[in-house]
């Protein structure tokens, strides 16, 4: 490509970057919000699930704490690796091609882990299941991200990020009557129920288009216009006219890369979230990622299990229990949703986390069944609800070229804290008990708000573009 060919592609791909930031959320972002929620839903649904199916197995089949423990984290072993392959290879081939193979992965290995017949074939199993939610998971955030404007980015997403609630209300609904009444043979029917949604969902998904920033970023400009005019259309805007309105057009033109260079090696995409500046935003999300999506997997996965155990619950009274929890989890999200665009996202997750630590310390101290679900119910809500602001300030945080390497770096960070939790769980809980299990919990909390408070960047209200010259 000649210089001043180059230059043409630099400019058409700026002026698509400020008419996508331009544009009045419409039709378009709504559907997009909607299909990226239900991945979400399906998501959730299946992991609540299967806790809900996994705690039976464990007083079914007789199985220790300890190992109960690593049975606990099967899914997220494959939640690592599909976490942090689908984010570089998003960045290589594209987010849409790679959520669709997600899709599909997920629910292939679902079907089978309802066959199993002992412990080993059950983790096998649950882990590559977790392979494909985890390449699911990591990629619509960013990629729902990238269609969006900046002043209109952190709800949207939170929202999308909000139809994880939903999966854990469905699934608290579904628990008790399929798997309560028959343990043995619920938890079969669970697994294969947990699929059979996102069969839908894959057919649907086919219409997704690509995400206009990767291939702008990529040089496919003619493609990228194609996906930008579509969306105008849809949304009845004119992308010219909204062009020559816009008043920070020059601004957001200045900001905005110029193609990007050819593709990365593995190892280049990862060296890259450790040059200058970003290598202090990627040490911050990796710590707020492994804390709070550790304590977040690690109650609901435990909880179940722990109030059989250590509270005399019967297997359908901890399910009713665990639902009250879920129904929590929707206040959690929309209030996050209502204020991410009203406070600095740092600010928002840091309060958070405060919240989270609190009710944690109220569920290692109560006394009465009530007391302990009203600190359960606020524990689901703020660790949930904290998912929807880290999630969309995740994905605002990484340049285009890098953007779901990063996320994907991340989430499998996280993913790392959703093994560790329930297997220290399991240990700490055969040694220690209920209570200090739970006061283990309000102090990792508590370093998160240390961490986001000290360390976070600020991001509300600034283009993808823009960030992209602060954190590069």
């Amino acid at each position: 490509m000649t210089t001043s060919e180059t230059g043409r592609s630099t400019a058409a791909g700026q002026d698509l970057l400020v008419r996508l930031d331009r544009l009045e959320p419409g039709r378009p972002h709504r559907r997009l919000m909607f299909q990226g929620g239900l991945g979400y839903t399906f998501d959730s649904f299946d992991g609540a699930l299967m806790g809900y199916a996994l705690s039976a197995v464990i007083v079914v089949w007789g199985i220790t704490a300890g190992t109960a423990g690593w049975l606990l984290s099967s899914l997220f072993f494959g939640y690592l690796v599909g976490a942090l392959a689908a984010g570089m290879l998003a960045d290589r081939f594209g987010r849409r091609q790679l959520m669709m193979c997600a899709l599909l992965l997920f629910c292939v290995f679902s079907l089978l882990m309802a066959t199993s017949s002992g412990t080993a074939e059950l983790f096998v199993w649950r882990a590559l299941s977790g392979v494909g939610i985890g390449a699911e998971t990591t990629l619509i955030a960013p990629y729902i991200s990238e269609f969006l404007p900046a002043r209109h980015r952190g709800r949207f997403v939170a929202r999308t990020v909000g139809f994880l609630a939903l999966g854990y209300v469905l699934a608290g609904i579904v628990a008790p009557l399929v798997i309560a009444p028959h343990p043995e043979t619920g938890w079969r029917f669970a697994a294969v129920l947990a699929a059979a949604p996102v069969l839908l969902l894959l057919w649907w998904r086919k219409s997704l288009p690509e995400s206009p920033r990767y291939l702008i970023a990529q040089g496919r400009i003619a493609e990228a216009t194609q996906v930008v005019e579509k969306i105008e259309r849809e949304a009845g805007a004119n992308g010219q006219d909204a062009l020559r309105t816009d008043e920070d057009a020059p601004t957001l033109a200045a900001a905005a890369p110029a193609v990007a260079p050819a593709k990365q090696g593995v190892a280049r995409q990862l060296a890259a979230l450790w040059q200058g500046r970003t290598a202090r935003t990627t040490l911050v999300l990796w710590v707020l990622w492994f804390i709070l999506t550790g304590v977040n997997y690690g109650f609901t996965s435990w909880m179940p299990a722990m109030l059989v155990a250590a509270k005399g619950f019967t297997i359908t009274k901890s399910f009713v229990f665990a639902l009250v929890t879920a129904l929590a989890q929707i206040p959690g999200y929309y209030v996050a949703s209502a204020l991410i665009e009203r406070m600095e996202r740092k600010w928002l997750i840091a309060a958070y986390a405060t919240g989270a630590t609190l009710a944690a310390l109220g569920v290692a101290l109560a006394e009465g069944q009530a007391a302990l679900l009203v600190s359960s119910a606020f524990l689901a809500a703020f660790t949930n609800g904290s998912a929807a602001v880290y999630y969309a300030y995740t994905a605002e945080l990484y340049p285009t070229a890098i953007r779901t390497t990063g996320m994907g770096a991340a989430s499998a960070v996280g993913r790392i804290g959703a093994i560790v939790a329930p297997i220290t769980i399991g240990y700490l809980y055969q040694s220690v008990g209920f209570t200090n299990v739970f006061l283990a919990l309000v102090g990792s909390l508590a370093v998160a708000v240390a961490v986001i408070v000290a360390f976070g960047e600020k991001t509300a209200g600034r283009s993808l573009e823009q960030l992209e010259g602060v954190t590069a």
